[in-house]
């Protein structure tokens, strides 16, 4: 059964959601040690490469793997520049100059646009499961963050999370439309290139090192949400629609809210209670919306038997 699950894009992309949205409280930690976001964003990312390539080393096919695909390392570059550099980079940025509650929400309200281009040059259906959980979702999250959280952010944070939320959505569409694959191999690539996109900004700030606190939280930053948000996230769109994956994975500011409540003892109102229930009933749509891969199994075995 739990082998299952990890087939199943649904399971996939709600456990990145959960991971991601782990984000915001882990980076403002570093932030309340002096760490700048240019240098939270890169030792997360360098770091998780170190991590995988270490392990990579110490694992004969995962080895062959990773030179098997320096051959498409330019695939591996764009999609590094969209769904690491502009993701870590901006949102990063962002978190500094606005409320985690607005980063979460506009990173994520961006994913509209996975949406539309999955069905424009994917074709993937736009079912009324699709487009009711989509709105659920959204409405859900707009629900919380207006009415049970301190949403603030100056225009810059604003542009910067759209600017964020924008790199992830195209890194998402990307990735199923050249079929990218997934695995620790691949994200050995992507963490490399995303880690060379972010050192040049490093270098002009100043490169140095993180501080003793902000280096525990780096160290839960590359676990949880690089590493396993995006080990998720790439199982996900591999085994699934890129419309549905980003659907899901826009419910992470309820994780966040989660996170938030568990480690600081913010506590939802009746409001933000509403907004919890039309995520839920939003990620109950989009588990029950039928993909479109079941659809063409289906539609091929009542032709052969007709």
């Amino acid at each position: 059964m739990f082998f299952f699950l990890f087939r199943r894009a649904e399971f996939l992309a709600l456990m990145a959601a959960i991971l991601n949205g782990s984000i915001g409280v882990l980076t403002r930690f570093a932030f309340h040690d002096g760490s700048t976001p240019i240098l939270v964003a890169f030792w997360k990312c360098f770091g998780a490469f170190v991590l995988l390539g270490l392990y990579c080393l110490t694992q004969s096919t995962l080895k062959k793997e990773v030179l098997v695909l320096a051959g498409k390392w330019r695939l591996f570059s764009l999609l590094a520049f969209l769904g690491v550099f502009c993701l870590y980079f901006f949102e990063t940025l962002a978190f500094q100059q606005a409320s985690i509650p607005l980063v979460s929400f506009l990173t994520y309200a961006a994913g509209g646009v996975t949406i539309v281009m999955s069905a424009v040059l994917l074709g993937e259906r736009l079912n009324r499961y699709t487009m009711m959980a989509f709105f659920a979702i959204v409405a859900g999250v707009y629900l919380i963050f207006c009415f049970e959280a301190d949403v603030a952010g100056t225009y810059l944070g604003i542009l910067m999370a759209l600017l964020g939320g924008l790199g992830y959505a195209l890194f998402i569409f990307a990735a199923k439309y050249f079929k990218a694959g997934s695995g620790v191999s691949h994200l050995v690539w992507l963490f490399g290139f995303g880690s060379l996109y972010l050192f040049i900004p490093l270098l002009l700030e100043g490169f140095r090192f993180p501080g003793a606190t902000s280096i525990l939280a780096i160290l839960a930053l590359i676990v949880f949400p690089t590493i396993g948000g995006f080990y998720f996230t790439t199982k996900a769109v591999e085994y699934g629609e890129a419309s549905k994956v980003q659907i899901i994975e826009t419910s992470d500011p309820l994780f966040s809210t989660l996170f938030a409540f568990l480690l600081f003892g913010d506590a939802l109102g009746w409001m933000g209670s509403i907004g919890a229930a039309c995520i839920t009933v939003g990620l109950l749509l989009a588990v029950k919306s039928p993909s479109l891969a079941g659809r063409v199994v289906t539609e091929t075995q009542a032709r052969e038997r007709g």
